[in-house]
C-alpha cells in the first residue's frame, strides 16, 4: 500500500517537474523572440512577444512559489480552513444554510423561464449564443489590422470600429453585467473559448465521442485562479503602456485579441476542455469574483441529496447525449460558484433534471458566506483591487510627476522607446508611462494593507491565512463597484460613436476632428461629453460616486455577516471596506476636477480639491 502510494506521488512529482521544465524552456524562447523583435524593430511582434513572455513567466513564478510553500501535490492549499472555535460555533448555530434564492430562471412557470429552460436543453443553444460575438470580434480583429491607424493630438482614435467597440463599449459592459446579470455572462458568449471548444470537440454543438488534442490534465497542484489575476494586472500594464484602451492605435487592440484567441486554441488542443478559461484567461479572475455578488446566480443543484445518490456524475463527466462541465466546476458546491462559466453542459447532461439557475435575493451576497473559502481568490481580490486603485490614482497630477521622475532616474524612458518602434508614424509617443516600479508598488497596496490587518488578527489567535481570506472577501463589492465606476466615462462619453462606424468600420476617409459634425458625435457634445479630450459628461461623476457608495454599503453588509460566521472582529472589516471606499470616493472627485489653477482650492498634486460638480470632467 505504502509502496503504491509512493509510486503515485513520485509520478505526480515528476509530472510537475516536467511541466515546469517545459514552461521554463518556453519562457526563455519567448524572451529570445521578444529580443529579436526589438532588434528588427517590429512593434506588433514586440507586443505579442511581451504578452507571451509575461504569460509564461507568470505561470512559472506562481508554480515555483507554490512549490516553495506547499509540499503536498494536491490543491488543498487554495482553501483557508477556519479555526476550531469557528467550526464549533457554526456547527451549533447554523444547522442548515439559509436559502438566498428566489424564482428560478429554469423552473419557474412564467413564459420567460419556460423559454430559457427549453432553449438551454437544446444542444445548439450555446453555439447560437456565442456565434454573434464570434462574428463581431473577427470583424474587430480585421478592421483593427487594416483600418485607419492615425491618432489625434491627444493620442486617441475615435473613428475605428475595432478600438471603439472594444474599449468604449465592450470593456465597460463586462463590469456592468456584474450588476445587471452575472459576472460570467461574457464567458457564456466568449467567441475565443467558443472557437477553441468547437475545434476541440470536433463539432460546434453535436456530441462527438472523440476529442481533438492531447487532453493533458493541468497539474492539480497548480489549479489556481492566481494566474488569471496576475495576468489581468500585467495585461493592464501592457494596455496602459501602449495606450491600447485609450482607445489607441487599432492594430495593437487586434494583436491582443489575436493573441488571446490563438493561446486559448493552443491550450485547448494541449490540455483538457476549458483549462485556459479556468486558469490563464486574464478576465477569468475578475469576472469570477464579481459573479459572487451578481443578482443572477450560477448553475446549482436543486437537491444536494440527489447528487449524493448519483453514481454516474454525468454533470461532470458527460454521457452519450451531452458533454460534462468543461470548467470542472461541480454544481453541488457553493465555493465553486466563481468558477462556473455558465456553459450549461451540466444542465443538459443531468439525468435527474436536478440543475437549476437561480436569481438571488438582494443584497446578492450569499456566495461570499461559504464556510470553505478560497485563499487564492482572496489573493486575487487584493491584486485586482490594486489594479483598479492604480487606474484611479494615475489620473491625478501627482502620479504624472512621480512616474516621470522615476522614468528619468531609472532609465526606463530609454528602454520604453525600444518597445514602440514605428508607432510614431501614427501619432503615438511615450515617456515610459507607466513605470513598472511605481505600477507594482501601487497595485500591491491593498494586499499589504490586508496582510497587516490579518497580522493583528493573528495576535488574537486567528490563523493568518483565514483572517486574510475572510477580510479580503469583504472587499469584493468594493472591487466590483470601482472597476465599473472607472469605466463609465468611456461608456457614456464615447460609446455612441460606434453608431457612426457601422457603415465605415475601418474609419478611412474621416478623422477625429470631424466627429462633432456627425450625428452621434454632436449628440455626445450636446450632452456635455468631450471625446476629443477624453472626458465624459459632468453627471457621470455623480453616477460613479453613487456606484462606489453602493459598493461600500454592500461591503458593510458583507462585513457584518462575515464577522459573525468567521470569528473576526467587525472593526477589521470596517477599516478595510470604509478606508478603501473613502479613498476611491475622494480620488474619483479629484480626478474629475477641471484641474485649473484659476479656480479656488487648486492643488498641484491633486487638482481642484473642492469644485462645483457641474464643472466635473470625468476622464476616460
Amino acid at each position: 500500500m505504502e509502496k503504491g502510494k509512493y509510486k503515485i506521488t513520485q509520478k505526480v512529482k515528476n509530472y510537475e517537474r516536467q511541466f515546469n521544465f517545459y514552461i521554463l524552456i518556453s519562457t526563455v524562447c519567448s524572451g529570445i523572440y521578444t529580443w529579436i523583435s526589438m532588434v528588427f524593430k517590429e512593434t506588433l511582434m514586440i507586443e505579442s512577444g511581451i504578452l507571451l513572455f509575461t504569460t509564461l513567466i507568470t505561470v512559472l513564478s506562481v508554480n515555483l512559489a507554490v512549490d516553495w510553500k506547499v509540499k503536498s501535490h494536491s490543491n488543498t492549499w487554495i482553501y483557508a480552513s477556519p479555526p476550531s472555535h469557528v467550526i464549533e460555533k457554526n456547527h451549533h448555530n447554523v444547522i442548515t444554510e439559509k436559502c438566498e434564492h428566489i424564482p428560478s430562471l429554469l423552473n419557474s412557470k412564467n413564459p420567460v423561464s419556460k423559454f430559457i429552460s427549453q432553449l438551454f436543453k437544446k444542444s445548439w443553444a450555446h453555439f447560437a449564443i456565442i456565434f454573434p460575438s464570434f462574428i463581431i470580434f473577427y470583424i474587430v480583429m480585421i478592421t483593427g489590422l487594416i483600418g485607419n491607424q492615425k491618432l489625434d493630438a491627444t493620442e486617441i482614435s475615435l473613428v475605428n470600429f475595432a478600438t471603439d467597440i472594444s474599449w468604449l463599449f465592450w470593456f465597460p459592459l463586462l463590469w456592468l453585467l456584474t450588476w445587471l446579470g452575472n459576472g460570467r455572462m461574457w464567458c457564456q458568449t466568449c467567441p475565443f473559448s467558443g472557437q477553441a471548444e468547437w475545434i476541440h470537440r470536433l463539432h460546434p454543438w453535436k456530441k462527438v465521442n472523440k476529442k481533438l488534442g492531447l487532453n493533458i490534465r493541468w497539474p492539480i497542484k497548480y489549479s489556481t485562479i492566481l494566474y488569471s489575476a496576475i495576468g489581468f494586472s500585467i495585461l493592464t500594464w501592457v494596455e496602459e503602456f501602449y495606450n491600447i484602451g485609450g482607445p489607441g492605435v487599432p492594430e495593437l487592440t487586434s494583436v491582443v485579441l489575436i493573441y488571446i484567441a490563438a493561446l486559448e486554441l493552443f491550450i485547448s488542443i494541449l490540455f483538457q476542455d476549458r483549462t485556459f478559461c479556468r486558469t490563464l484567461c486574464p478576465l477569468s479572475a475578475p469576472l469570477g469574483i464579481n459573479t459572487m455578488i451578481s443578482p443572477i446566480g450560477t448553475f446549482r443543484t436543486k437537491n444536494p441529496e440527489t447528487c449524493k445518490r448519483c453514481n454516474t456524475k454525468d454533470c461532470m463527466k458527460g454521457n452519450e447525449k451531452a458533454h460534462g462541465c468543461p470548467w470542472f466546476a461541480s454544481p453541488g458546491s457553493r465555493e465553486n460558484s466563481p468558477m462556473c462559466g455558465l456553459a450549461s453542459d451540466c444542465y443538459k447532461a443531468c439525468p435527474y433534471d436536478n440543475i437549476d439557475w437561480n436569481v438571488k435575493r438582494f443584497p446578492w451576497l450569499d456566495d461570499i458566506f461559504t464556510s470553505r473559502k478560497r485563499f487564492d481568490i482572496a489573493l486575487s481580490i487584493t491584486i485586482l483591487l490594486g489594479v483598479v486603485l492604480f487606474q484611479f490614482l494615475n489620473a491625478l497630477p501627482f502620479y504624472t510627476m512621480l512616474d516621470s521622475w522615476l522614468n528619468n532616474i531609472t532609465g526606463w524612458k530609454n528602454i520604453a522607446q525600444m518597445l514602440v518602434p514605428g508607432l510614431g508614424k501614427f501619432g503615438f509617443s511615450t515617456s515610459g508611462y507607466p513605470n513598472p516600479l511605481d505600477y507594482v508598488i501601487l497595485t500591491m497596496i491593498p494586499l499589504l494593507v490586508i496582510l497587516i490587518m490579518a497580522k493583528f488578527e493573528e495576535k488574537k489567535g486567528i490563523p493568518l491565512k483565514w483572517s486574510f481570506t475572510s477580510i479580503s472577501y469583504s472587499l469584493i463589492p468594493i472591487f466590483a463597484a470601482t472597476i465599473l465606476a472607472r469605466n463609465l466615462p468611456k461608456f457614456f462619453g464615447g460609446s455612441l460613436l460606434l453608431l457612426n462606424e457601422i457603415f465605415n468600420p475601418t474609419g478611412y476617409g474621416t478623422h477625429n476632428q470631424a466627429i462633432y459634425k456627425s450625428f452621434w458625435g454632436s449628440i455626445l457634445h450636446y450632452l456635455g461629453s468631450n471625446p476629443l479630450n477624453a472626458t465624459a459628461e459632468w453627471w457621470v461623476l455623480l453616477l460613479m460616486e453613487a456606484i462606489i457608495i453602493f459598493g461600500i454599503y454592500l461591503g458593510i453588509k458583507a462585513s457584518n455577516i462575515l464577522s459573525e460566521t468567521d470569528g473576526i472582529s467587525k472593526k477589521s472589516y470596517y477599516i478595510a471596506v470604509i478606508s478603501f471606499g473613502i479613498i476611491f470616493i475622494l480620488v474619483t472627485y479629484w480626478m474629475s476636477s477641471p484641474a485649473s489653477p484659476s479656480l479656488p482650492f487648486y492643488n498641484q498634486y491633486l487638482g481642484n480639491l473642492i469644485y462645483n460638480p457641474f464643472q466635473a470632467m470625468p476622464p476616460f
